[in-house]
């Protein structure tokens, strides 16, 4: 069971890829909130994803009759959260193992009582399966998968809008849930000019429906001809066909949201964006990455998830990330990409 974020499930797949090592014949299901399905339900390991779908009681409890119906033997709680502990009365004499998500040590990092990062996600969802007698192999691989018709889709897509195999294209993905991980949009918009003045490179646009109206204004602040500035892919297509996509660019460039996981996940280089939060809270992109940050910030990390605004009014933590700074590190992803 993992309900959000987007980010979050996509880091579930090695657990599946432990229970699959252990117990190829089982039957392995994954509950999680519909709209983050695509991030898990192609795995090969799993049966199926027992999705939740929309919100209040009703569908709830439709939720809580499906798991009951499985019957399940034994339940991962990759969420520790009060839905998880309500679901766990439904699952009848399953065993139940939750993972620690290390919340105090996470609060003391952030009031500057902490100085040890926290573990990386992953290791903390594997770390599930030790009562088990499972255990990860020296090297863990983090992949999120795509359907067939996905792997087709890409084709399609790219013969559609010509882009030829040799091209190269770079991802973007400029929003995020909280005010204080989003960069600057006017300096995402000069970051994406020069990319396109040096590499002759296409430009992928990234993010929920949602999130539509601000790559607009990023693409609408840019020099060059508009099939310069790029394809906005929020709104216009699915969560499943925008990972598939993922997996067409070279490098992937994000503020530190659950987009820069997927992207890890489909083998991009990733250059992650550091603001309000740090690598020391256990989020970093798993796969080869770059993180740009403003170094030696005492505020930083300001809260484990992220905040509206910046609680001492400077937002120094963005503001002093320059457009100089972050091109520097996706021109070193590019060329190890390469």
């Amino acid at each position: 069971m993992r309900y959000s974020s987007l980010g979050d499930v996509a880091l579930a797949n090695p657990v599946l890829d432990g229970l699959r090592a252990a117990s190829p014949d089982a039957q392995i299901y994954f509950a999680t909130k519909k709209q983050y399905a695509p991030a898990i339900q192609h795995h090969p390991a799993l049966t199926r994803v027992i999705p939740l779908e929309g919100s209040g009681f009703f569908n709830f409890w439709g939720h809580l009759q499906e798991i009951r119906a499985v019957k399940p033997t034994l339940a991962l709680d990759l969420h520790d959260s009060w839905r998880t502990h309500l679901v766990q009365p439904f699952l009848g004499k399953a065993k139940v193992l939750v993972y620690d998500k290390e919340a105090i040590r996470r609060r003391q990092l952030v009031k500057k009582i902490a100085q040890e990062p926290s573990l990386h996600t992953i290791h903390k969802y594997l770390r599930v399966l030790e009562p088990l007698g499972i255990r990860p192999h020296l090297k863990i691989n983090f992949e999120v998968h795509v359907s067939k018709k996905n792997q087709s889709f890409i084709r399609e897509f790219s013969e559609r809008r010509k882009i030829s195999p040799a091209q190269m294209v770079i991802g973007l993905g400029p929003g995020a849930r909280w005010k204080t991980k989003q960069w600057m949009p006017e300096r995402y918009a000069e970051l994406a000019t020069r990319l396109v003045e040096d590499y002759r490179c296409t430009l992928f646009w990234f993010g929920s429906p949602d999130e539509a109206p601000l790559i607009r204004k990023i693409q609408n602040r840019m020099r060059g001809t508009v099939l310069e500035r790029g394809i906005c892919l929020a709104g216009e297509y699915s969560l499943e066909q925008s990972i598939a996509l993922l997996g067409r660019c070279e490098v992937f460039i994000g503020n530190d949201s659950g987009l820069t996981h997927l992207a890890s996940g489909r083998g991009c280089r990733v250059v992650v964006i550091y603001g309000s939060t740090t690598t020391s809270l256990g989020f970093e992109p798993w796969g080869p990455h770059s993180t740009v940050e403003v170094a030696n910030l005492p505020c930083r990390p300001c809260h484990p998830l992220g905040r509206n605004s910046c609680p001492l009014g400077h937002f120094k933590c963005m503001k002093d990330l320059t457009v100089d700074l972050v091109e520097g590190a996706v021109k070193r992803s590019v060329r190890r990409s390469r």
